[in-house]
């Protein structure tokens, strides 16, 4: 039996402790720090049991000379790894939440000098909570894990075509243009115009359950009970975490909520069954949404992939409401019978009312509001109000607000001091069934922007260009597709907070971070990635950002403006390049692919350097030449191509033509290193 000495309890005793011990690891690293290697290990908390082959005691010196820390005892909150060569399966299932991984990898680790991914040194691969770790895979065999590395073009990609929330964002973009297409197509004379939402009827339609209902088309068999859509494969254990985009309303009657983990929402719904996105098919569904709507009404805003507000006035006579019912009841059968899914609708006279309508609907139904709507928003919860999240609610239930009427009985500036002017204002409005907002049939993108916060792992600088090159080229995609060019830079960073583990329980995920903002503006007003790139690197690198945090990196331009279209604007760049080029070798430029001379080469980049901006075209065939020098060996021309380029450039240090130089040095020497092991000896300006 333990008893309580004076000096106090047993957690104060192992508190004293456990400091003691902390106090000795820091006088061994003292004593090491003559040897110390390097910090591979910083904010790595290591517990060592059982026998171990190398020994615990060269672990421990390993692990504190590349500035790492050793616990003695095993303490929940302080420790990121278990090092350990076997386990009794009490500890198996006492440690199934922890990390535990083999001895070799604190080995492999100091010899790589780096720290490694944990994934091929898991000890128990098929009984720890691996699960916790590989989101959006299969967890039973890691060998079936496949992500491109971050420095592969594939990275970009694949998170792009396999991401949720890119979906939804470029889909409500690209149905923009789609219904401004129609809109020109089948109402030649209607302009589009943000208006005020005076002497309107509004209807605001909402596809029940989408991403679920896509699904059931194909699977019929799996209506009437609890589905779900999400990355987690079948038979996902309880402690995954996995997030469920959209659940069916007989998974939503056992709590299951969407953006739930897949963990929580089995523990809630046993039965629980889960179905894979779609992508393509929702993109094809949403498409026929917005046709049909067209048909009725030019007079449409686009919200989502699967919502959207369209005004009637001018359709429909709006005061016989048994008219409305019948247009909308119709229109709901139209959708249902061409893409499969039902569809609620809330009509209103501004969109505040209409979408509140909707919620009351749900699902598949309609309901009509056009008298009576401060009566009809006081009987609603705070949550149904259109930007009242969580965190809002809370502020105002811990001021006994707790539902629209009681806030209708709050003043303006008890809101305002509680939420802000601006907030405070709109739900003091809001509350009366009053909406200021506009409605928008003018769409007009104000920014483009590209990010990832996932999977994001690099070792360098070199890696860390090479990465953002790419996502500048996914950024620069995306503007000439909008036929826009930008003129002001953000750069948003996600860096692993100071302590936190390198490995979140989110496998390849960014777990806990600080977020970092910065901005700029850009020389000229360009969608060339290049120009980006270098403005993107000098940014983070002002930052004093460790490489090896990095967990999240975001980059978005805006000032927009327009460019004619996207072909006249690459006519435009290509015909004023070759014309040049063109005249004084007979060849399409940039081209010195069979001339050998120096002289020649000189002459060339000289004539190209002189051109009025380095097009796209241009930096892209010399890009492709280069490259394609690579894998027969001629890495000595390649370096004589790159200095006489360094050479024009110097003497005109324009910030363009840098960017191009720093571009194609980049990506030159990570193709020449990897496929050769050598490096040119060139440095970026």
């Amino acid at each position: 039996m333990f008893i309580v000495h004076k000096m106090g309890s047993f957690k104060d005793y192992m508190s004293l402790k456990n400091n003691k011990l902390d106090s000795q690891n820091h006088d061994k690293r003292f004593l090491f720090n003559k040897e110390t290697v390097s910090d591979i290990f910083h904010g790595v908390s290591v517990y060592i049991t059982g026998y171990t082959d190398p020994p615990a005691s060269i672990l421990k010196e390993m692990i504190l000379q590349n500035g790492g820390s050793i616990r003695m005892y095993f303490r929940k909150t302080a420790i990121t790894h278990i090092i350990a060569s076997n386990l009794p399966e009490a500890k198996k299932k006492l440690w199934k939440n922890y990390l535990v991984v083999e001895p070799l990898w604190i080995v492999d680790c100091v010899n790589n000098k780096k720290l490694l991914p944990v994934a091929k040194y898991i000890l128990y691969r098929q009984d720890v909570n691996i699960k916790d770790m590989y989101q959006d895979q299969s967890r039973k065999e890691i060998s079936k894990i496949s992500i491109p590395e971050t420095t592969s073009k594939l990275f970009v990609d694949e998170f792009y075509s396999n991401s949720r929330l890119h979906h939804l964002s470029s889909s409500a973009s690209e149905l923009k243009h789609y219904v401004c297409k129609l809109q020109q197509e089948l109402h030649p004379h209607f302009v589009p115009k943000n208006t005020p939402q005076s002497e309107t009827v509004m209807v605001h339609l909402d596809i029940d359950c989408f991403f679920v209902s896509i699904a059931l088309r194909k699977k019929p068999h799996l209506k009437g009970i609890p589905v779900a859509v999400t990355h987690a494969t079948p038979g996902e254990r309880s402690d995954s975490y996995a997030e469920i985009s959209s659940c069916s309303y007989e998974a939503r009657s056992h709590g299951v909520r969407n953006g739930m983990f897949m963990g929580k929402a089995q523990l809630l719904c046993p039965s629980l069954v889960t179905v894979p996105y779609e992508f393509q098919e929702y993109q094809k569904a949403s498409r026929d949404l917005y046709r049909i709507l067209v048909t009725k009404t030019p007079k449409i805003e686009v919200v989502s992939c699967d919502e959207a507000y369209i005004e009637i006035v001018d359709i429909i006579d709006c005061k016989d409401v048994s008219l409305i019912e019948t247009f909308i009841s119709d229109l709901r059968n139209e959708v249902f019978t061409t893409i499969g899914c039902t569809v609620s609708a809330g009509i209103g006279r501004n969109k505040l009312i209409a979408r509140m309508a909707t919620r009351v609907a749900k699902p598949n139904g309609q309901y009509v509001c056009l008298n009576d709507e401060q009566k009809f928003v006081a009987s609603q919860s705070l949550s149904d109000l259109p930007g009242i999240g969580r965190h809002i609610e809370q502020k105002l239930v811990s001021n006994n607000l707790k539902t629209c009427g009681d806030i209708r009985k709050a003043s303006q500036e008890l809101l305002s001091n509680l939420l802000g002017p601006k907030t405070g204002k709109t739900l003091f409005n809001f509350c009366r069934g009053i909406d200021d907002r506009l409605f928008i049939t003018k769409h007009e993108r104000k920014s483009i922007s590209v990010e990832i916060n996932y999977g994001i792992r690099l070792n360098n600088v070199d890696e860390l260009s090479t990465f953002l090159l790419n996502l500048c080229n996914e950024l620069s995609k995306r503007m000439r597709n909008e036929n826009t060019t930008g003129s002001h830079l953000m750069l948003k960073m996600k860096v692993r907070a100071k302590g936190e583990s390198l490995e979140p329980l989110k496998h390849m995920g960014h777990g806990i971070c600080d977020n970092i903002n910065k901005s700029t503006g850009l020389p000229r007003s360009t969608n060339s990635p290049q120009v980006i790139h270098e403005k993107v690197m000098h940014l983070l690198l002002s930052c004093g950002t460790v490489v090896t945090d990095i967990r999240g990196v975001g980059i978005h331009i805006s000032k927009l403006s327009r460019t004619k279209s996207s072909e006249d604007d690459s006519t435009k760049a290509t015909s004023k390049s070759t014309s040049v080029m063109y005249t004084l070798f007979q060849c399409p430029v940039p081209s010195f692919f069979d001339k050998t001379d120096d002289e020649e080469i000189e002459r060339m980049l000289t004539t190209w350097v002189n051109s009025e901006h380095p097009f796209e075209n241009d930096v892209d065939e010399v890009d492709k030449y280069l490259l394609s020098l690579i894998p027969y060996g001629n890495i000595s021309f390649i370096e004589r191509i790159l200095k006489i380029f360094w050479k024009q450039i110097s003497a005109h240090m324009s910030e363009e033509w840098i960017a191009v130089y720093n571009g194609l040095l980049n990506r030159v020497q990570m193709e020449i290193h990897q496929a050769h092991s050598a490096v040119l000896n060139l440095k970026p300006f």
